[in-house]
């Protein structure tokens, strides 16, 4: 598996509206959005079959959160993708987890400054042996259980119980 940069300054997005409607206009990462534009991230919460949640470290070569242990795996989407298709990509290129887009249960999109996100539960049957991580955006992986991870997520300043809870409801 190639190991891409971290945040890789370049990438072209899609320009959405408030609406999240894509505005047919585009986005080179790195440079700031104007006022009303946002770009599209997708993130997803897995769990295997013990109804454990995999947690990564974050790279710490990451502008955002370097060295963090996270239960979100995701990225940013890309030009003419959806959310599904980018966070399909993003687990193959992150974990290489493949994941299809069926596997996918919707949890919510959020807002925020100048990005909305996508968020998805994932259910999978797999081992950590299973998964190569990508060390340019993963330093380590683990599973952890739900309460694990609620303790985890408090002790980053992350209140995201409502939502850990809300995958862990659809899936199980």
């Amino acid at each position: 598996m190639k190991d891409l940069q971290a945040d890789n300054i370049g990438e072209l997005w899609d320009i959405y509206d408030v609406n999240k409607q894509r505005t047919g206009r585009t986005h080179l990462r790195g440079q700031k959005l104007a006022n009303g534009d946002y770009h599209l991230v997708a993130n997803a919460i897995i769990f295997n079959d013990e109804k454990q949640i995999l947690i990564q470290q974050r790279s710490f070569k990451k502008l955002s959160r370097p060295g963090q242990w996270t239960a979100e795996s995701g990225g940013s989407v890309l030009q003419n993708e959806t959310s599904q298709h980018a966070i399909v990509r993003e687990l193959r290129e992150e974990l290489n987890l493949v994941v299809d887009i069926a596997q996918l249960g919707m949890l919510t999109t959020r807002y925020y400054f100048d990005w909305i996100e996508d968020w998805y539960a994932v259910h999978v049957n797999i081992k950590l042996d299973d998964l190569t991580i990508q060390q340019s955006e993963v330093e380590r992986i683990r599973w952890a259980t739900l309460e694990e991870v609620l303790t985890i997520a408090s002790s980053n300043g992350i209140d995201e119980a409502v939502l850990y809870k809300q995958a862990y409801d659809l899936l199980f």
